[in-house]
């Protein structure tokens, strides 16, 4: 057996036997015991203990996709509504999100999930003064800045724009990208990109739809994003200090996504990085916005995005808020371009 399934297992047994005995005589109590057993074994065996590069922050829960696992294949309407933290938001243009047996497939013209924290009750969006009165007064629990996001992709055809891939978007909004006239103030997002041409970007949007793009490499020796392989990525983004952010970005390309592989932090392979001084990575904007300065706070929403894609699939996806000043757990060997 995989060692983490060993692990789910043992730890299974000990609760077990912890319950029976309590629970011996007591019929009707022994059924909600099998049901409680049942889910906890879903819950626990569909999401591995993925190598952390950086230390969490301890206030911060983690978000990630073992709920993926653990309920009855549907589609996002647009919430996820077996997402117990509420996070969970299909976004964009035509798209369809559908998650089954652990996998989230994401197809469409624009196709979005949002780990969006900010949740209202009549599902209208948030206009630019609400944005800023909130963040002035507070956050909610899952405010997510200093963040390590995990995921691993696979592409099931050639189809997909060249720009588009692995995508991943830290310290955006929730209306950021909604309307360029009404909401652009609150795009404020930095990406990585993993395309599928095959390079490897660090993008940066301030106001939308204007960017701009740092080119990292090309991860394949000039070919396309490889089809129907899991192909894991590791974004982080964290603050230096009051001017600076760093941006990072990782690749598996080992694991395959494997239960008995993904644990093994020498999977991963350090893409590159770079950081934001507010002179380096300057982006047009509209109107007077500041498109020089680094974004060092953001709106606490966490995105993946794909563009013209009819089937992309994403699994075992993780978002960390960590420790600042950070505290590296492994440093990473560089990949080999």
């Amino acid at each position: 057996k995989q060692w983490y399934q060993r692990r789910v297992r043992g730890e299974t047994q000990q609760f077990l036997k912890l319950r029976l005995a309590s629970q011996k005589s007591r019929p009707l109590e022994m059924n909600f015991l099998i049901v409680e057993l049942v889910l906890i074994v879903g819950i626990s065996a569909s999401f591995p203990q993925l190598p952390a590069v950086y230390a969490p922050n301890p206030e911060v829960p983690s978000w990630d996709s073992a709920h993926w696992s653990s309920h009855k294949a549907r589609d996002l309407t647009p919430r996820d509504w077996y997402d117990k933290t509420g996070l969970s938001q299909r976004r964009g243009k035509d798209p369809v999100l559908r998650v089954s047996g652990g996998v989230l497939a994401m197809s469409g013209e624009q196709p979005r999930l949002y780990l969006n924290p900010w949740i209202k009750p009549d599902n209208r969006h948030w206009v630019l003064k609400e944005e800023r009165e909130r963040l002035a007064a507070s956050r909610p629990l899952r405010f997510y800045k200093n963040t390590e996001v995990t995921v691993y992709y696979r592409r099931s055809g050639g189809d997909g724009a060249d720009y588009a891939g692995l995508v991943i978007g830290c310290r955006s909004s929730p209306n950021g990208h909604v309307n360029s006239t009404l909401y652009h103030e609150d795009a404020h997002t930095y990406y990585v990109k993993f395309r599928h041409d095959g390079g490897a970007q660090f993008v940066k949007e301030v106001t939308h739809p204007k960017y701009a793009a740092k080119t990292i490499g090309d991860l394949f020796a000039g070919n396309s994003l490889p089809q129907n392989k899991w192909i894991g990525m590791k974004f982080i983004v964290y603050n230096l200090d009051t001017n600076r952010v760093k941006l990072e970005a990782y690749i598996d390309t080992k694991s395959g996504a494997e239960l008995g592989k993904i644990s093994d932090k020498n999977n991963w392979k350090r893409v590159g990085e770079m950081i934001d001084d507010g002179n380096n990575f300057e982006v047009s904007t509209i109107g007077d916005v500041d498109g020089k300065s680094a974004i060092r706070e953001g709106g606490g929403v966490v995105f993946i995005r794909n563009t013209k894609i009819a089937k992309a699939e994403y699994k075992f996806l993780q978002v960390t808020e960590i420790e600042t000043p950070a505290q590296q757990l492994f440093v990473p060997e560089d990949f080999s371009f």
